[in-house]
């Protein structure tokens, strides 16, 4: 005759930038005849645990594949699934465990601020969900072509024609993302919705491959262009560099865009990034 156990309930759901973390209420797990240290994720040989204030927490990387892990991705956001199974206290050879199925939910579009924001999400019918909050993005000035060294913060003074090598990363916690290099343009004030705006990068591909070059996009967590820079609207005035960006799933679609033609149409999957900004550059008036 099978047991029958009540629904596991957890006390807590942990949805960290780099683990996955189901708390269960100790008490409760050994009223309801269960060994709350027998637990295993989908992965059968996946059960670390320990024990905080009478809760027992198990454990998992936030990164596709790891002890069962699934990742599916919409539109905005990617979502983290496994189950977690606790057996009844038996010295049977064979028992049935219970179940909890749980999810964490993290968005995909990302911001260079410190405050990071927590999207609602409606949870799936069965199990628990959870949310988790924003990748972070990056862009720095570099000083060189093998982007090793990046200028210090704050205001840029280079001679008018100069090469700009600019770099992207993303502090992403899966490889399976990639970022792409949406739009990159140039403006006169630090606001990135600026009017007067000089495009570099265009629908992902260059818009003059003489005076700019994709060194890289779409094939990891960061991304690199560089760009011959002259004087915007023939003034000597600060300038400020902004890209939007895309977080790409590489396992289902080609994230590197081929840029054969000026339009290009965005890759499957793909989800808008915030803009990032850097600057000012002030260009150098004095001759060589």
């Amino acid at each position: 005759m099978t047991v029958q156990h009540p629904p596991l309930q957890p006390s807590q759901l942990i949805c960290g930038r780099d683990k996955l973390q189901v708390g269960l209420d100790l008490a409760r797990l050994t009223s309801s005849g269960l060994n709350p240290f027998s637990g295993n994720l989908a992965s059968h040989n996946c059960s670390w645990v320990r024990v905080t204030d009478g809760v027992v927490w198990y454990e998992v990387e936030a990164i596709a594949g790891a002890c069962g892990n699934t990742l599916r991705t919409n539109s905005t956001h990617a979502i983290y699934s496994n189950n977690l199974f606790i057996y009844p206290m038996s010295n049977t050879s064979f028992i049935i465990p219970v179940s909890l199925p749980f999810s964490c939910v993290y968005p995909l579009d990302t911001d260079t601020s410190l405050n990071v924001a927590i999207r609602p999400f409606l949870p799936p019918a069965d199990g628990i969900s959870g949310s988790g909050t924003k990748a972070r993005a990056s862009m720095s000035l570099f000083r060189n072509s093998n982007y090793t060294e990046t200028y210090p913060a704050g205001r840029v003074t280079l001679p008018v024609g100069s090469p700009l090598y600019v770099g992207v990363s993303v502090e992403e916690r899966d490889p399976s993302f990639a970022v792409v290099l949406d739009d990159c343009y140039a403006t006169h004030s630090s606001n990135p919705d600026d009017s007067m705006q000089h495009p570099l990068i265009q629908n992902k591909c260059p818009t003059d491959r003489q005076q700019v070059s994709v060194i890289e996009s779409g094939s990891s967590l960061r991304a690199r262009f560089s760009a011959l820079f002259f004087l915007l609207h023939n003034e000597y005035r600060d300038v400020y560099l902004h890209c939007s960006l895309s977080l790409c799933e590489r396992r289902s679609s080609s994230c590197v865009p081929p840029c054969t033609s000026r339009t290009y149409r965005s890759v499957s999957n793909s989800d808008l990034l915030s803009t990032l900004s850097i600057g000012p550059i002030m260009w150098d008036k004095s001759p060589e």
